[in-house]
């Protein structure tokens, strides 16, 4: 198993460490340019007990996860959800996946540790807590929310993590059905997370091949809406070739506080699963739009007690790829 990536930031400087990154380019015989591949001698013991604060600032995203709380909590009763606070598996592979792209982008530009910015698209602002464990990965990412910002505690969310993390974190304001189709900018990583029933199918259409699509996590694959249930987002994705390269993962077991909209009143277990998957770039509008680093990883990249099979009538698609 390759281990999960450590990057080390200068936060002070806003500057990658670069020769601690884990895909450090390793030139080859008569080769002009370089390949990402990991230095066996820096590597660690595969393991799968990762822990989240072993790859961020674990400090800085509990601060501004408990800023969260202190907000919500001045609106007793509203719809609070969730978030990915409750999936801690999730937390640590979007940490995961993000960084290795950047690592690759750092290699990239080995002569240069400073990169450009790494723009995340999510749908679904929620509360705050998956755009601040964005924003916690590193200097360099910028988090676009697409959201109505419909709930009370909402818009103070925004305004307190923006407090908190800078102009790294913006947001567009309205039915995130629409106003994903009409952005304009390129989505370099794409979490899908709203109650719009086109939200991921829109944002691999917004953005190019080789992008990273991620989706909440739900307590089925086979939901109806958003993996792979009958006419479901994932399934269409895969059914017409506009995704590839997904992996599936079940979250350890965790009580779900009653106070939680999810839970409707009743504290439960709950382990839920989720996916991610690379853009194809064969369909949508920006189809001929070209990612600055190619998403690819293996089975062997993750923790095998974590994984999960696809449903049965989409193990075939995946594994004709």
């Amino acid at each position: 198993l390759l281990p999960l990536p450590e990057l080390r930031y200068d936060w002070r400087t806003m500057r990658f460490a670069a020769p601690r990154l884990p895909g450090l380019l390793l030139p080859k015989n008569k080769q002009i340019k370089y390949d990402v591949s990991f230095n066996e001698e820096n590597m660690l013991p595969p393991r799968c007990n990762a822990t989240l604060g072993s790859y961020i600032d674990d400090a800085m995203l509990q601060d501004s996860w408990r800023l969260i709380g202190n907000i919500t909590s001045l609106y007793p009763g509203s719809d609070v959800s969730g978030g990915i606070f409750l999936y801690p598996r999730q937390t640590i592979l979007l940490t995961y996946l993000v960084q290795r792209e950047l690592a690759s982008r750092a290699a990239e530009k080995r002569n240069s540790n400073n990169l450009e910015p790494f723009r995340i698209c999510e749908t679904g602002f929620g509360s705050g807590h998956s755009a601040a464990l964005f924003l916690s990965a590193a200097p360099n990412v910028e988090v676009v929310s697409f959201d109505s910002y419909s709930r009370p505690y909402q818009s103070a969310s925004f305004h307190a993590l923006k407090g908190y993390f800078g102009k790294r974190l913006t947001r567009v304001i309205g039915d995130s059905c629409d106003t994903v189709k009409s952005y304009a900018k390129q989505c370099d990583f794409l979490h899908g997370s709203s109650l719009c029933n086109t939200d991921n199918i829109d944002l691999i259409h917004k953005s190019g091949a080789g992008v990273t699509l991620s989706s909440t996590a739900m307590k089925s694959l086979e939901h109806r809406k958003v993996y792979f249930g009958k006419d479901a987002q994932w399934a269409t994705l895969l059914q017409n070739n506009c995704i590839g390269n997904v992996f599936c993962f079940r979250e350890e077991e965790m009580i779900l506080d009653s106070k939680l909209h999810l839970a409707r009143g009743r504290e439960q277990r709950i382990s839920h699963q989720f996916c991610f998957a690379v853009n194809t770039g064969t369909c949508g509008t920006e189809s001929k739009m070209q990612a600055t680093v190619v998403s690819t990883w293996l089975k062997d990249d993750f923790c095998p007690t974590w994984r999960i099979p696809l449903p049965i009538a989409f193990r075939k698609i995946r594994d004709s790829e």
